[in-house]
């Protein structure tokens, strides 16, 4: 994942930005998590995964107070994809409407730099983030620099990749992971551009590139959108009642949990609010309704992330090993946010369950 934080949208001028589903289909990303790779991870079918390109997060400026519009219930259909980018804009949007989210729309100025960027992976055999100047495509370094190449601003946001899978698959692996989890389950994205290449080099194959953002130059939609009202602001995943749950993490690299290798994991279980509230945890924990047994877990957070890559608006819980196939698990999370400006504190109280997937 590539992430920068940015101000908020500029009231009427151009700002350059700088800084910055149900599960039940999930079932057949298990199968895919051990051959996959995402945003780090090379290969696919049979190849060996190149290591994951780490993010490079950028310090993170003070925030201005914002607006967002209503949760975005209906986005125009999206003109001018093949089969795969179909399903992948498809998948994202089931996904983000299940948690509770709103849709992201289809921005054509984002396509062309999402597309570029699988296209520059392909040609130049490297499945990273950053583009090397004079390489063959080069249109930016960074994923914002490939945005405000085609035109369009960026205000935060984040670019996701996956290599190995077919489209609609690789954002089911993605939202397995943490660090992708949080740039898919974010509030904030209005817009979205998809990109993917049905071609296979060395360390690359099928690259699946997703740059989700807000636009800069629109005094409106810059400022983001909020969450459906009725999960109060509180996005968590796996979804309460969901089957098929992955039992492993994945490629995620850099692993999120220190001095262990990340295919040892199991899938973690996480809380997202609206990016300008901090969450803070009471007790977060997660037990096998089975045998009643309490899971060891790694609780991440923006202050134990050893990786500096997770937001004060989300937390997450790690299982030390990979969960039991077809085993039904309670999580229960108490705790509270805070939000940046009043200092206003709400109490979270959440309890829900989900089933993994079997053999």
């Amino acid at each position: 994942m590539s992430t920068f934080p940015v101000p908020d949208a500029a009231r009427g001028a151009t700002m350059r930005a700088r800084t910055l589903a149900t599960v039940s289909c999930l079932a057949c990303a298990t199968a895919l998590l051990a051959s996959l790779s995402a945003c780090g991870g090379g290969g696919g079918g049979g190849a060996v995964p190149a290591p994951p390109p780490a993010p490079a997060p950028a310090p993170t400026p003070a925030p201005t107070p914002s607006t967002p519009i209503a949760a975005q219930m209906t986005v125009p259909a999206p003109v001018g994809y093949d089969a795969q980018r179909l399903a992948a804009f498809n998948r994202l949007n089931e996904i983000r409407v299940s948690a509770g989210l709103g849709m992201v729309a289809q921005n054509a100025l984002l396509d062309q730099a999402a597309q570029a960027h699988a296209e520059w992976m392909i040609a130049n055999d490297a499945f990273v983030h950053e583009e090397t100047p004079g390489t063959t495509g080069f249109t930016g370094v960074h994923f914002w620099d490939r945005d405000e190449a085609l035109g369009y601003v960026p205000v935060g946001g984040d670019e996701v990749m996956s290599s190995g899978a077919r489209a609609s698959a690789g954002v089911d692996l993605l939202v397995n992971m943490l660090y992708h989890r949080i740039a898919i389950l974010a509030f904030e994205p209005v817009d979205v551009g998809v990109g993917w290449s049905n071609s296979i080099a060395s360390a690359v194959r099928t690259p699946l590139v997703i740059d989700l953002t807000r636009p800069g130059t629109d005094p409106v939609r810059g400022f983001g959108q909020a969450a459906q009202e009725r999960i109060q602001g509180v996005a968590i995943w796996p979804l309460d009642g969901s089957r098929g749950v992955p039992t492993l993490l994945g490629d995620e690299l850099p692993s999120p949990v220190p001095g262990q290798d990340e295919s040892s994991l199991g899938t973690p279980v996480s809380i997202m609010v609206d990016h300008m509230q901090t969450i803070g945890v009471s007790s977060f924990t997660m037990t096998n309704a089975t045998s009643g047994e309490s899971v060891p877990t790694f609780l991440l957070t923006s202050e134990t992330d050893p990786n500096r890559q997770v937001p004060r608006s989300f937390v997450a819980l790690i299982p030390l090993a990979p969960l039991s196939v077809d085993t039904l698990y309670r999580v229960r999370f108490v705790g509270h946010t805070a939000a940046a400006y009043s200092g206003d504190v709400a109490d979270i109280n959440r309890t829900w369950s989900f089933v993994t997937a079997g053999l």
